[in-house]
């Protein structure tokens, strides 16, 4: 339980907190520029127009390091895409190319994870810590492979510990290619999708409750504490 206490803490962290680094670390730049504060529009606006000229490079990139495993717990890659999908339904990114980078940039990276666990890199995953992760991914992918990657692919973050799982048990590389790449467009294409028809409020609470964000990564470590702690006792 104390692993999974861990790997759930790291995900709210890389989920909620890390896009609220991301955002903090650019204000502080432009503020360094400009010398004077933003208002949530400027930020807004300031964003968009790095999306406008470099959007299928960075959110490439940032679904790439979100699919490497371990690396993606520290990385706020899934944040840089869903902004390019925010950001397509204002014009500055096509939808369509943006979830094809997203795709791409997945796929590259689970491929990487695939090779991580085939050459016997794992081991370096279980001395940080996940190893449980690991061997559960692959009791489910001996279970069933198809219904591993279709489900489990929802987070690129779940979807690199299968990925590393699917290397280390020799898996065929054609038929984790095809798995990984139908499950990754599959879930991709979804959340693209989702995020583009509500993009405006995501921007929204990123920008303008960003207390409500902080308060919710607190209540849930103090929840997981709470609960790590009545499991010890009984």
């Amino acid at each position: 339980m104390g692993r999974l206490k861990k790997i759930l803490e790291l995900f709210f962290s890389s989920a909620l907190i890390a896009p609220l680094v991301l955002i903090t670390v650019y204000l502080g730049v432009l503020f360094l520029i400009k010398g004077t504060t933003l208002t949530p529009d400027q930020v807004i606006s300031h964003f968009a127009s790095l999306y406008s000229r470099y959007g299928y490079e960075i959110i490439f990139a940032g679904a790439l390091m979100e699919a490497l495993v371990v690396i993606n717990f520290f990385v706020p890659g899934i944040t840089i895409v869903v902004l390019g999908a925010v950001f397509a339904r204002s014009g500055q990114v096509h939808l369509t190319y943006g979830i094809l980078a997203a795709a791409v940039g997945s796929i590259v990276g689970f491929m990487i994870d695939f090779a991580l666990g085939y050459f016997g890199f794992y081991h370096i995953v279980n001395r940080l810590g996940y190893g449980l992760a690991l061997t559960k991914a692959k009791g489910q992918i001996d279970k069933s492979a198809v219904r591993t990657f279709a489900l489990g692919f929802i987070h690129p973050d779940i979807g690199s510990f299968i990925a590393t799982a699917a290397g280390i048990l020799r898996m065929n590389f054609v038929n984790f290619l095809v798995l990984t790449t139908f499950s990754t467009l599959a879930w991709v294409s979804f959340w693209g999708l989702l995020v583009f028809a509500f993009g405006r409020v995501f921007l929204t609470i990123l920008t303008k409750y960003t207390l409500v964000l902080v308060i919710l990564v607190f209540s849930v470590w103090v929840l997981l504490t709470i609960y790590e702690n009545s499991k010890e006792g009984n």
